[in-house]
């Protein structure tokens, strides 16, 4: 502590994965986060700093004060996220893994191309015969989430394809991606292909596709928005974007680094992103 005192820094940065009902939701279970707080403390570490890995609750000056890091890495900020307010009232460097959407000309972000990968998704379903494509979003005001749906209806529209878009919260009550995915297979019209837009979507979907006796990708296509080992390993294997979430982490822990030492940044960031195309939505063999 007197060494941290006599030379104005800790040695130490944060990573805060996102608070989703008031903690109770385990990000650490999803293989996405999992990657990103390995890599960023593989980044950190390299770099000559330890990692902190934040309690998802602590939102004011006082919690961010005791955690006393030289700065912060926030995964998926919520619309004005009040722990970038809080952060920044505390003069503490932040950087965050995707943008907050209240603050789209925020330099200090590492962002995908969100609206382009649900785009590629779409034309990719579509060249595989979908004429129908149903979109199970996560109810929430994450940046990748509001371009994903954006752009899923901006598409429709462009194709003269009908919306089919349900909602799903994401806290631990209601976050129910089974049923919504049975109420779309038991419409009158129901769609020949599904994007599970988040992660933890997969299982319901492709739970529902088997207690209907719709078969993947014989009767309906079925695609991940957030790639995992655990889509590749369902059988069939899921198609899912493939964000690269190790990339994005090493990417913003670098650009936090370069705050911290008042060096001129310019961002945002943008990280790439793959689709990785598998037997869910191609043709039967």
């Amino acid at each position: 502590t007197a060494l941290a005192f006599r030379r104005g820094r800790t040695g130490t940065i944060a990573l805060a994965l996102p608070a989703v009902d008031q903690g109770a939701v385990p990000m650490l279970d999803l293989d996405f986060y999992m990657t990103a707080a390995r890599a960023a403390a593989t980044a950190a570490f390299e770099a000559g700093y330890a990692l902190t890995l934040t309690p998802p609750t602590i939102a004011d000056e006082e919690g961010w004060n005791l955690i006393g890091a030289d700065g912060v890495v926030v995964c998926d900020p919520v619309r004005d996220d009040e722990r970038l307010a809080a952060l920044e009232r505390t003069g503490t460097p932040v950087v965050t893994i995707e943008r907050d959407p209240g603050r789209p000309d925020d330099p200090y972000a590492v962002t995908s191309d969100h609206a382009g990968n649900m785009r590629m998704l779409l034309d990719h379903l579509r060249a595989e015969g979908a004429r129908s494509i149903a979109l199970v979003a996560a109810d929430a005001s994450w940046s990748w989430t509001e371009e994903s749906v954006a752009a899923y209806r901006e598409w429709s529209a462009g194709h003269g394809m009908d919306e089919l878009i349900r909602f799903v919260p994401l806290d631990s009550a209601h976050n129910d991606p089974y049923a919504a995915t049975v109420d779309l297979l038991d419409a009158a019209e129901p769609p020949d292909a599904i994007i599970a837009s988040a992660e933890q979507y997969r299982e319901g979907v492709v739970r529902a596709c088997r207690d209907r006796h719709r078969r993947i990708p014989d009767d309906v296509r079925v695609a991940v928005g957030i790639d995992s080992p655990a889509a590749e390993r369902n059988d069939p294997p899921l198609t899912a974007i493939d964000l690269q979430p190790a990339l994005q982490a090493r990417l913003a822990v670098d650009l936090l680094l370069h705050r911290i030492d008042g060096d001129d940044v310019s961002g945002p960031v943008l990280s790439e992103s793959t689709l990785r195309v598998r037997a869910s939505t191609l043709p039967p063999t």
